[in-house]
């Protein structure tokens, strides 16, 4: 077992989860305590630009940093929780490339593992459709749409320049639109033949980005409709196959990609804390704390907002409650009374491809252009490395004026050959 270094006198925190809110607690903490930081990832992944990286208008490696370099006070360790015992605050994990096992204690535990996607128990989901999550689901992504129109060179078959987004939220919304710009972009610059692409985004709900206004909704709904992306909402789907989908009501479409972003969930490794949870988030009171010596946050954790209300599972909170608990740990553990963790959302933007978006900013509704710069400004601000941030910027100052790369690379989508 690895555990604290006996030669120091700091507490050891062991953070499990290297995304918004395990790094920015890292990068908090700094050197005041002895920080051991466990991720999946050995990189931050800025996950707002996926599906900008999906169409090819971002380079992969300029949306994700280094922890080792975002951290440099806390021991990076990568590797993949098997399980956590919260009696002796420890987690053992299995590390990459068949590295071993390894089970690493420490004095306080936290928690900020996040969400895993979420197939709802649909048939044929895990075989067949693709995850919009990591950055490699966004390369595989690219990659299955490039071969499909590729292989329309090929065959007449229609399925092969069909693309199915399973999912109307944020997610599968700003998917939709930045693959319609693409494929269509990338057919009436490069393809001889005549090739129609059609995007399709289905979901159980009757509207597109439920969670905003029904005002709002319709104006993504109609710049959707400008980007040429078909909705078929209101209808829930019963399974997914090689060919395509099949809807409950009986109504198919044939595809040959369908890509599921119909959400996600807490991840599950939690329940081996033995430790009680709410709709599978790990319950903590209002400073995070889910026992004596365990923390959690982010989309793990039913945190209170301090309004009444838990936290909703967003970056945004998770960066927050991170600031907050890096900010206060040493008094909580030293039994220091400290303010209960407030927080109320600054506002929702939801980007739906070239010069186009829609949100509310202090719940003023924005859209259109607005929209669009404001959530480019954000969320590159969010950027954690200067040197990201100006390759983002030149990436995207050569998207205005070239035109879409359509290499693809086979090593990074095993998924091609379903």
């Amino acid at each position: 077992m690895i555990g604290k270094d006996d030669m120091s006198d700091k507490t050891h925190v062991v953070i499990v989860g290297g995304g918004y809110g395990g790094a920015t607690l890292a990068r908090r903490l700094g050197d005041s305590v002895d920080v051991t930081l466990i991720s999946d990832d050995n990189f931050l992944l800025s996950t707002p630009m996926l599906a900008e990286v999906a169409a090819g208008y971002l380079d992969p490696r300029h949306i994700v940093t280094p922890l080792r370099d975002l951290c440099p006070h806390a021991h990076v360790i990568q590797g993949t929780v098997e399980s956590f015992d919260s009696e002796e605050v420890s987690v053992t994990i299995e590390g990459p490339l068949g590295a071993g096992r390894r089970t690493i204690s420490g004095d306080v535990l936290v928690i900020a593992l996040g969400a895993v996607p979420a197939d709802f128990g649909i048939e044929g989901v895990a075989e067949h459709a693709l995850d919009f999550k990591t950055i490699g689901d966004a390369l595989a992504i690219r990659n299955r749409v490039l071969a499909s129109l590729e292989g329309s060179a090929v065959s007449a078959d229609p399925r092969l320049t069909r693309t199915v987004v399973v999912g109307a939220g944020y997610s599968g919304a700003e998917l939709a639109a930045a693959l319609s710009d693409f494929v269509h972009e990338a057919a009436d610059t490069y393809f001889e033949e005549d090739i129609e692409p059609e995007v399709i985004l289905v979901d159980a709900v009757d509207r597109v980005t439920p969670a905003l206004s029904e005002r709002l909704s319709e104006a993504a709904a109609a710049q959707l409709r400008e980007r040429k992306v078909e909705m078929q909402l209101g209808t829930k789907v019963s399974s997914v196959d090689a060919e395509g989908l099949t809807f409950e009501d009986g109504d198919r479409i044939d595809a040959a990609t369908v890509v599921w972003a119909a959400g996600v969930r807490p991840n599950p490794l939690i329940e081996t804390l033995g430790l009680p949870t709410e709709r599978g988030r790990l319950v903590t009171d209002g400073r995070m704390r889910a026992s004596e010596k365990v923390f959690a946050l982010g989309d793990v954790a039913a945190v209170p907002d301090g309004s009444g209300s838990v936290s909703p599972p967003t970056a945004q909170f998770a960066v927050r409650q991170a600031r907050y608990l890096g900010d206060n740990l040493a008094k909580i553990l030293a039994g220091e009374t400290v303010p209960r963790f407030r927080y109320s959302t600054l506002g929702e933007l939801v980007s739906l491809g070239h010069h186009n978006a829609v949100g509310r900013i202090f719940k003023v509704p924005v859209s259109g252009l607005p929209a669009w710069f404001l959530w480019r400004s954000y969320y590159l601000l969010q950027v954690p490395s200067l040197f990201r941030k100006a390759r983002i910027a030149v990436d995207w100052t050569l998207d205005v004026v070239f035109p879409p790369d359509i290499a693809w690379i086979p090593a990074s989508s095993k998924q091609l050959h379903d």
